[in-house]
């Protein structure tokens, strides 16, 4: 979603409403540029939140929570010094611009009153935030989340000291008091494009999804040329302009059939599906809830990120380590040959003369009992020759047992690193959060030593009923899968997983599942798996007294027996 001038100025007509005479308690900024203030009115206390993230830049009211830093930066110091213990006067917009100016009252250490403003303009990667001091019409800049030079801007420069110069205007129609001629004259003018890029570019405050939803109004589509309905398109245009003047705005937030939030509008959607909306009292509790989600997405995928490269950084060099010991291994398995010829030896050992650099001999174990040729070393004798070539036996086949153990444990590992990879794909942040912790006592992060980290709390797996009433459990980690198999369910539990490949563990609460309830557990154990994505995988089931954990084994690594396997898919 686009932030757009409509959206602002119905934002700026709630907060005029709700928060003109509240006082400024504190003011937080938990990231480069965002901050949170805390504002108390006669009958409530609310939290204003302003960003000038270029694609997440916004102002509305909040019940967001955020971690703020240690020390406070020191854009924050200045808001707290000029706007601790204001008043707010007024929030005003600047036409239908996506500038914000919200004014204050306040008094300085001499108890002389100032007047200070802070303004949000929110521009894409263009976006800021300032704070000023002066009057409406000259005001001087005391600081700023973004400093912008003359070396950096040739339109204006936003440094302490310097005079406060708004955004350059753009040659746009204004909403209020547009006339269909006006609209035609500016539409004819404008190069060709998308019907709702043409609307964007001619109407001031219009953004892409009002553009859209405008559009199909006057047209009943989503594909015309505004300067074919310019009559019913202006009658639009008016009617959104009296809906923002009077406060009767339908805001709503449309989700897609996946479920993730994708549009947030301050007018009612209606070119979108009615089971696709929900509606909101106001835009900055749709906002609010919008962006909530949206930036719980972004921390999702963040952290998901950060954990999937580290576990695959490990799991590369784990899977370089395995490659150089099965090079190592298959090296190791000639040793026979060396004991074959310390046998042929000593079997032959008067006819083998002194001081012989090789002897080529008879190999009995040979079906066809071929010669052998056998390097000797002259200066010792043919007895010795063959106890050499034992020893060095000896030494590779002890080797190659205490190899063998080893390339056990690589590929143990290698396991479980594909089970934390796979657990990462499908994790929300609960589950991510456990997987950190899994993450940190497996010794694949650093443990965070904050004096008061909390533990995240014990998550729980998904549930789901199959069609036929019975309950179906899926671990979304290891440390869930451990739980959930060992802990939580019972021994004649119905255990699910796909075979060889690592997923999650499902378990039916029941003894003898019927077959649809077994397929739609199947189908869960493959879609939580690394084979989500493939046709006629291997689902193995059993009871779960037959499925134990080895001693040492890692988080969600068990073996089990008894097991029969179906094949499946995830969405068959």
């Amino acid at each position: 979603m686009a932030y757009d001038g409509i959206t602002m100025a119905a934002v700026c007509r709630e907060l005029n409403e709700k928060l003109v005479g509240a006082r400024v308690e504190k003011i937080h900024q938990p990231h480069k540029l965002e901050i949170y203030i805390h504002l108390r009115s006669r009958d409530s206390q609310v939290v204003l939140t302003c960003s000038a993230d270029a694609r997440l830049g916004r102002v509305h009211l909040t019940r967001l929570k955020a971690e703020n830093p240690a020390a406070a930066p020191a854009f924050c110091m200045l808001l707290r010094k000029h706007l601790g213990g204001a008043r707010l006067l007024a929030v005003e917009q600047s036409g239908l611009d996506r500038v914000l100016i919200l004014a204050f009252r306040g008094y300085d250490d001499f108890g002389t009153e100032t007047k200070k403003y802070l303004i949000c303009e929110v521009m894409g990667k263009h976006s800021n935030i300032i704070l000023a001091a002066g009057d409406r019409n000259l005001k001087q800049i005391l600081g700023s989340a973004k400093i912008i030079t003359a070396q950096m801007s040739r339109h204006r420069t936003v440094t302490p000291g310097a005079p406060y110069l708004p955004p350059p205007l753009q040659s746009k129609l204004e909403l209020h008091g547009i006339s269909e001629e006006a609209l035609a004259q500016v539409l004819i003018q404008q190069a060709e494009g998308a019907p709702e890029q043409l609307l964007v570019a001619s109407v001031m405050g219009i953004g892409i999804e009002i553009s859209r939803e405008l559009i199909f109004r006057a047209t009943g589509g989503e594909n015309t040329h505004p300067l074919d309905v310019v009559r019913s398109l202006t009658i639009e245009l008016r009617r959104l302009d009296e809906s923002l003047r009077t406060g009767s705005l339908e805001p709503c937030i449309a989700h897609s059939p996946d479920g993730r939030t994708h549009i947030c509008s301050p007018i009612r959607l209606t070119r979108l599906p009615a089971t696709w909306l929900t509606s909101y009292s106001s835009v900055n509790e749709a906002l609010d809830q919008y962006y909530t989600d949206i930036i719980q997405t972004k921390n999702i995928d963040e952290q998901r990120n950060r954990l999937h490269q580290t576990a695959h950084a490990r799991f590369s060099r784990i899977y370089k380590k395995q490659t150089l010991q099965e090079k190592e291994l298959r090296e190791m398995q000639g040793a026979d040959r060396l004991r074959i010829s310390g046998e042929i030896i000593t079997a032959n050992l008067r006819a083998i003369r002194p001081g012989a650099r090789e002897a080529v001999l008879q190999n009995f174990y040979s079906p066809e009992l071929a010669t052998i040729s056998i390097p000797l070393d002259p200066s010792i004798s043919a007895q010795a020759n063959a106890q050499r070539y034992f020893k060095k036996y000896r030494k590779l086949k002890d080797g190659e047992t205490v190899l063998k153990r080893r390339l056990d444990e690589t590929k143990n590992e290698l396991a479980y690193l594909e089970s934390l990879l796979a657990s990462l794909e499908y994790a929300d942040l609960e589950s991510l959060q456990e997987i950190r912790g899994e993450m940190e006592q497996s010794g694949l992060m650093r443990a965070v030593t904050a004096k008061k980290a909390r533990q995240p709390a014990v998550s729980s797996p998904l549930h789901f009923t199959s069609a036929e009433g019975i309950d179906i459990y899926v671990g979304r980690n290891n440390m869930q899968n451990d739980r959930l198999t060992l802990k939580t369910s019972a021994p004649e539990d119905t255990w699910l997983h796909t075979k060889d490949i690592p997923g999650a563990h499902v378990i039916i609460k029941n003894t003898d599942p019927p077959e649809g309830t077994l397929i739609e557990a199947a189908k869960l154990a493959v879609r939580y798996s690394r084979a989500a994505a493939s046709s006629n995988v291997p689902v193995d089931y059993t009871h779960v007294k037959h499925v134990r954990k080895p001693r040492g084994a890692k988080p969600g690594m068990v073996i089990y027996s008894h097991q029969r396997t179906l094949y499946v898919a995830a969405d068959d």
